[in-house]
């Protein structure tokens, strides 16, 4: 019962995709008729040939010439009527994939942003790109041919009712017995094409993070066979297209045989009635001649059935992002000053694999903290959930008492900028790249801003400055320029909650104290939560958060911290001692005193 209302949920998808653009694909039908019978009339000048060949040999060349003119006009006729019957059809594919792309593209365009996490860009690839051109083959070829693969043997089975009805039996009776084979062994199609489609998507993730990464995987000579989630994601794509093929392919075959056994029956039924004078050779060869293709449409009919299940699947995939406009969305915030992030009661796993557990804490409007932790402790997706990028599967994450992840896009940007390490440019000026977020800004606020994130000075050393043009994922910069400029563009987004994942690992001690300091001093109203794995400059932070193993186990200032955290304490001692290490001259081979050893001056230090 559930799969017959999935089946039907789809084709009212399929309606709904296609209103208002079908009239084209229905005027291809009539024009599919004429070429069906446009291709029969060979057959009918046959019968006329041999018939005329048995009864009077010596007039059949008299009439070559009429039949030969009317084989071509039935060829051209069916040449027209095909050509435009797929003029039709492909002019309404192409409309209706164009319309559909453009919905789905509208319908992303509003996704929450922690919903296109959760889906991954090979998915969503996937159901706007790949499924969608499934969408062509199948309107725009399979809606002639289809209509023609049914057309063809009614019509064909008319025409041999006419020559004889006792041989169009004989040559119609292997219909049904080939329709019962392929469907007893094609049983479990729809499933198997879900769990196809299934792997197919993890596989496109697994491939699109595979090719982001290959300039790391070139660069320490790996080769696919060693990027081991795609590997697993292949292993398993290609046993289960295996399984499906062994299953699918021994009821194919014999659907194939079957439909070619008329001649079994219809040869000694044609003998038989042909020697009892009760049809004559020209009907028996007719027979034979048009029952060899009968069925052969169906083919094509049988084909389509195998596609349609991936076809339905892909209408499934893009069911979820049609209805994203469905969506409940807030109302709009009327305030616009400093804001207060509450958290309280976060969860949130992974794959099972739990990442946070029972986080609560609250940055007070105009507030600088700062979270820190071990790697992989999950500071990064808790700065995500402030951001509203991902939305947590327990407790609540709030700006101004309102659900972060359930701001709409539009008042998510006015409130929150988001920076990590993981920095996207598009091809075009550095100064395209900052004004990303507000194209109106103008020229002191750009410069404030590139300022503060400490990228005025290679800015000035480009050769045209902000106007120096970039290449899409700013390939022409380094990656401490890339982050400065991310920086730079959070902050000229010039929103209340400033977010920075790790957005600073491109500097060194000094200038991540030059950039707190200056970040402090000149946004001053903005509530900032940074995430950092060094501690230098961070003394001055209203509130710092101690992340481990998912579960804050302290917060305070720097004072407060060195006092009661033994991780803070020892985090502290190796910043101050990394910081204060030189390298030193040795002491003398006499073993007299000499100058500090290293490990001398940096304990002293």
């Amino acid at each position: 019962m559930e799969h017959t209302q999935d089946h039907a949920d789809t084709w009212r998808l399929l309606r709904l995709l296609t209103a208002g653009r079908r009239a084209r694909l229905f005027a291809a039908l009539p024009v599919t008729l004429v070429a069906v019978l446009a291709e029969l009339a060979p057959f009918w000048l046959l019968y006329r040939a041999i018939e005329t060949l048995i009864a009077a040999p010596q007039a059949l060349a008299a009439m070559l010439y009429e039949l030969a003119a009317w084989l071509a006009a039935a060829l051209l006729l069916k040449y027209l009527a095909y050509g435009g019957a797929y003029v039709l059809s492909h002019h309404a594919a192409y409309d209706i994939m164009a319309a559909i792309r453009c919905r789905l593209v509208a319908h992303l365009a509003r996704a929450p942003l922690h919903w296109l996490h959760e889906r991954g860009a090979g998915a969503l690839k996937q159901s706007v790109i790949q499924d969608v051109e499934r969408m062509e083959a199948f309107l725009a070829h399979h809606t002639v041919e289809i209509a023609a693969a049914v057309m063809a043997p009614l019509c064909v089975a008319a025409l041999l009712f006419w020559v004889d009805w006792r041989l169009a039996l004989a040559v119609l009776s292997v219909g049904p017995l080939a329709l019962a084979c392929s469907w007893g062994f094609m049983r479990g199609a729809g499933r198997d094409h879900d769990q196809f489609s299934r792997a197919t998507a993890e596989l496109n993730n697994a491939t699109v993070e595979y090719v982001r990464n290959m300039p790391v995987m070139k660069v320490f000579c790996r080769a696919a066979a060693d990027f081991r989630l795609l590997q697993r994601r292949l292993e398993d794509y290609y046993r289960l297209a295996e399984r499906i093929t062994r299953r699918t392919v021994p009821g194919w075959s014999l659907f194939t045989s079957v439909l070619g056994a008329h001649l079994l029956l219809l040869l000694p039924l044609g003998a038989w009635l042909h020697g009892r004078g009760e049809v004559t050779a020209a009907q028996v060869a007719v027979a034979v001649v048009l029952g060899a293709g009968v069925f052969r449409p169906l083919l094509k009919v049988s084909r389509f059935s195998m596609e349609m299940p991936e076809i339905f699947a892909g209408l499934r995939r893009m069911a979820p992002i049609l209805r994203l406009a469905e969506m409940p969305r807030l109302p709009a915030a009327t305030a616009t000053g400093p804001l207060q992030v509450a958290l309280s009661g976060v969860d949130f796993r992974y794959r099972g694999r739990p990442i946070l557990a029972d986080v609560s804490l609250t940055l007070a409007p105009g507030s600088f903290n700062v979270l820190v932790g071990p790697s992989g402790s999950g500071k990064s997706t808790l700065a995500q959930i402030v951001a509203g990028v991902l939305a947590p599967q327990a407790g609540q994450a709030t700006l101004n008492g309102r659900p972060a992840a359930a701001l709409a896009d539009d008042e998510r940007a006015r409130l929150v900028a988001f920076a990590t390490q993981d920095v996207f440019l598009f091809s075009g000026s550095v100064r395209d790249n900052l004004c990303l977020a507000r194209p109106q800004a103008g020229e002191d606020e750009i410069r404030r801003a590139v300022r503060v994130a400490q990228a005025e000075a290679f800015i000035l050393g480009l050769p045209a400055g902000l106007d120096t043009r970039v290449n899409e994922l700013g390939a022409r910069l380094s990656g401490g320029e890339r982050q400065r400029l991310a920086v730079a563009r959070a902050l000229l987004a010039d929103t209340p909650l400033l977010v920075l994942d790790e957005a600073t690992a491109f500097a060194d001690s000094m200038t991540q104290r030059a950039f707190f300091e200056a970040l402090r001093a000149t946004y001053a109203d903005k509530t900032v939560l940074v995430v950092a794995h060094r501690l230098y400059g961070i003394e001055r932070a209203d509130q710092v958060l101690i992340l481990e193993a998912g579960r804050l186990t302290g917060r305070g200032t720097h004072d407060s911290l060195l006092r009661e955290s033994a991780y803070y304490r020892a985090m502290w001692r190796c910043e101050a001692l990394g910081v204060a290490w030189t390298l030193a001259r040795p002491a003398a081979d006499t073993g007299g005193e000499g100058e500090p050893t290293p490990f001398a001056e940096m304990t002293n230090g």
